[in-house]
């Protein structure tokens, strides 16, 4: 049995899928930080880079965002059939307005992608004004496909484009054409909306929150969903058909204690940031992340286990996939991912730990490949990045050490403090005074206070130092007088 605890009731809205008890993934939305995937806006280009084949679009947010030539519609059929795609230069110019929509959030230094290939999604159908084709979700039988596409086809305009979601799939013709009536009616009314509107300007804004809680609904299982909120509560239900509704118990918390506490998982997001990941044999995993790829380190650890050596190292990385596939779901890991596990001498034993991890990943809702082992045995992964990862959510780089995971030494800040004061010479004045903390002090004065007094000397000026707290080594020059 699946279950959501979902905690609605603070600014900051966070949510936890739990199965079978065991938890699969963790979900946060800062309101500062709320994601613009699926947001619509009417951006401007402000630069047409042929040589990349994209444009540079102002959209008013943050980055200029990034739209490649084939996320524009004059090249969605070539794309889509393997022909060759207009130039950039022949789909978009300079100074044009033009109506985009947010495929995958900045990260870090690069801006957000772009389409100019408009989704608007249904219940049962995602519509594209200017699509050009017709597809069926691949979960679709071969019967139900071949109906489905046959009814896009009948009903599309010549430049309109429909995907068929799977639960499409045995619903009756009617409701389908009204849903996408309703969607070609939001869709002109958006246009109408972007013909008056102020460029760059938010056209239409995703619930994000709201909408992936509900799409995980849609596709789960079934179990009961906890609120911690009456108007969430409404507020999903409001969004849920029949059929959801029916495979979900929909519950309100209505204890003191905080909802995660109340069901065991408050913790769960602080062990999400840690480095090590044990397993249960006390081999352990190491990950570390970057704005360009994931790197995960296996080691045996503790574990010696009760086989040959070549059993214990292929327990082991078998172990590790499972789990390595469960991280991935909770810390939302994506782009590139390196897994380095313990060297495996035959090829079969390979192919046992990437089965496992194939069959792990088969629950992982976003689209993951495993791309295979390197010549140095490391293993290859790629998931589609659409939102950031929970670390980047959470937290934000060391304001000393830059986000390098390190801090600057006592000495260093020590001598750091010793050539800042070196440039006070030619200043007036007979005094300084100096906050350190006190291991910085002491390397600074040296033993018996001897560089302190002969910087005082040369300087001829009296150092005074006034010892601090802080976290990490520190020095802040406050007067010179």
């Amino acid at each position: 049995m699946e279950e959501m605890i979902v905690h609605g009731k603070s600014r900051e809205k966070r949510w936890v899928h739990r199965s079978h008890n065991e938890i699969i993934g963790l979900y946060t939305y800062p309101p500062e930080e709320e994601s613009l995937t699926g947001n619509l806006y009417l951006g401007r280009v402000v630069k047409v880079q042929k040589g990349l084949g994209a444009a540079f679009i102002d959209f008013g947010q943050g980055k200029n965002g990034y739209l490649h030539e084939k996320d524009f519609p004059q090249n969605v059929k070539a794309y889509h059939e393997g022909s060759d795609p207009k130039p950039i230069g022949n789909c978009v110019h300079e100074g044009q307005k033009i109506i985009v929509q947010v495929m995958k959030d900045e990260m870090g230094t690069k801006g957000a992608r772009l389409t100019a290939v408009i989704e608007v999604k249904g219940e049962h159908m995602v519509y594209m004004p200017k699509g050009s084709y017709v597809a069926v979700s691949k979960k679709v039988d071969d019967e139900n496909r071949r109906v489905l596409r046959r009814l896009g086809n009948d009903w599309k305009g010549p430049e309109e484009g429909i995907v068929m979601r799977t639960n499409a799939a045995g619903v009756k013709e009617d409701v389908l054409q009204e849903e996408l009536t309703h969607l070609r009616s939001l869709y002109e009314r958006l246009e109408k909306v972007s013909l008056r509107a102020k460029c760059p300007s938010l056209l239409s804004r995703q619930e994000t929150f709201y909408e992936e809680l509900h799409e995980y609904l849609k596709k789960g299982e079934g179990g009961r969903i906890v609120f911690d909120d009456y108007d969430s509560l409404l507020q999903v239900e409001g969004m849920c058909g029949t059929g959801i509704r029916e495979k979900w118990d929909f519950e309100l918390y209505q204890g003191y204690e905080n909802i995660f506490k109340y069901y065991h998982v408050f913790s769960a997001w602080e062990d999400a940031l840690k480095n090590i990941v044990w397993l249960s044999n006390g081999a352990f995993l190491v990950i570390e992340s970057t704005e360009a790829m994931t790197v995960v380190d296996v080691n045996s650890g503790k574990f010696t286990g009760i086989y040959n050596l070549e059993q214990t190292i292929l327990q082991t990385n078998k172990l590790a996939a499972k789990e390595m596939a469960k991280q991935l779901t909770i810390r939302n890991l994506s782009g590139m991912i390196l897994i380095d596990f313990i060297d495996m001498k035959e090829e079969s034993q390979r192919l046992e730990v990437t089965d496992v991890l194939a069959e792990a990943l088969v629950s992982d809702r976003q689209r993951t490949t495993i791309v295979g082992f390197t010549n140095l045995g490391i293993l290859e992964i790629t998931r589609k990045r659409t939102r950031q990862p929970l670390a980047a959510s959470l937290t934000r780089p060391c304001s000393v050490c830059h986000g390098t995971g390190k801090e600057m030494s006592p000495e260093t800040m020590a001598f750091q403090l010793e050539r800042e004061l070196w440039e006070s010479e030619g200043i007036d004045g007979s005094r300084i005074e100096v906050e350190a903390t006190r291991e910085v002090a002491d390397v600074f004065a040296g033993k018996q206070s001897i560089h302190l007094h002969r910087l005082q000397n040369v300087l001829n000026k009296k150092i005074i130092i006034q010892e601090v707290i802080h976290n990490h080594p520190y020095y802040r020059v406050t007067k010179i007088i």
